[in-house]
């Protein structure tokens, strides 16, 4: 009941479903992005930002109301994490562990404790690359010695390290929004296009009403793709209807496996339909941008 309240999505139904759900201020606007996986009937695993750890704990800790039998505990620095990702993923891992990796047996946004090299794991299939692949959350104890083990079995397949940037340009690719970039307490749900994550017919949680009351904002968020020059779109650049300033770019990268220019932003509503045309202020230069119904790329 506490996190039906707090939060603006359904919580998963059954042990070892996982959502993705938001905090929402009382005006209805966005003030953050977790993961919620259900461990059992009464025990939930959330995941969110690092840079947004104590933030977020002190949001949960601050709406429990008297007599509520919460107990919130911030077990960040009990759990490791490594992101198992791309087309190869279930093979390194079928190699390590004796659980069935297939899609019926382990579900996209689905959750299971496993044995990963002998150690057991809290493998959470979900990642914020878009591609097949594992959150695996072992004891940090465990971290190294599941690391070196992943990156042995991973070696005929070419594994990689990789990092924020290109983290980034995968997010792009697949239309991931951000949060701190797309996702922030100017906007709601609906003007962040992520009215599929709203559940209006849920019972009262905080900012609800506000939400629905405040649904066609001035601006709503796009997706699009840039004839960029030399340089792409970082966040917080100008967007241009001929000579007209209309919104703002909120984040962007190259997409190396579709080798184009990406990036999303705020424009008034008339001008966010699919293969609408904006021009964008990079860098000393206007690039014509497209705006796109899908994300370019969706393995």
């Amino acid at each position: 009941r506490f996190l039906n309240r707090v939060l603006a999505n359904r919580m998963p139904r059954r042990a070892g479903g996982i959502a993705l759900a938001h905090f929402l201020s009382k005006n209805g606007r966005i003030l953050g992005e977790a993961t919620v996986t259900r461990i059992s009937d009464q025990h939930f695993y959330l995941l969110s930002a690092a840079s947004a750890e104590l933030r977020d704990l002190d949001h949960l800790v601050q709406q429990v109301r008297g007599g509520e039998q919460i107990d919130i505990r911030n077990t960040t620095d009990e759990r490791g994490v490594i992101v198992v990702a791309g087309p190869s993923a279930r093979q390194v891992l079928g190699n390590l562990t004796d659980a069935s990796l297939d899609n019926a047996n382990f579900p996209w946004r689905t959750a299971q404790t496993i044995e990963i090299a002998g150690i057991t794991t809290l493998a959470l299939r979900i990642n914020y690359v878009g591609e097949l692949g594992w959150e695996l959350h072992p004891a940090a104890a465990d971290l190294p010695a599941l690391y070196e083990a992943v990156w042995t079995a991973g070696e005929l397949h070419g594994i990689a390290d990789f990092g924020l940037y290109a983290l980034n340009s995968l997010r792009m690719e697949k239309a991931y929004r951000g949060w701190g970039a797309e996702l922030t307490n100017e906007v709601n749900l609906f003007e962040a296009d992520m009215a599929r994550f709203f559940a209006g017919s849920k019972a009262d949680f905080i900012g609800k009403a506000a939400t629905e009351s405040g649904a066609a904002g001035p601006l709503c968020l796009v997706y699009f793709e840039v004839d960029a020059e030399d340089a792409d779109v970082r966040g917080g650049e100008p967007i241009f209807l001929n000579e007209t300033c209309i919104g703002v770019t909120t984040s962007g990268g190259y997409g190396y496996a579709v080798e184009k220019s990406l990036g999303f932003g705020y424009v008034p509503p008339a001008q966010a339909a699919a293969g609408s045309v904006i021009d964008i202020g990079v860098l000393d230069a206007r690039c014509r941008a497209t705006v796109l119904a899908e994300p370019v790329y969706d393995p």
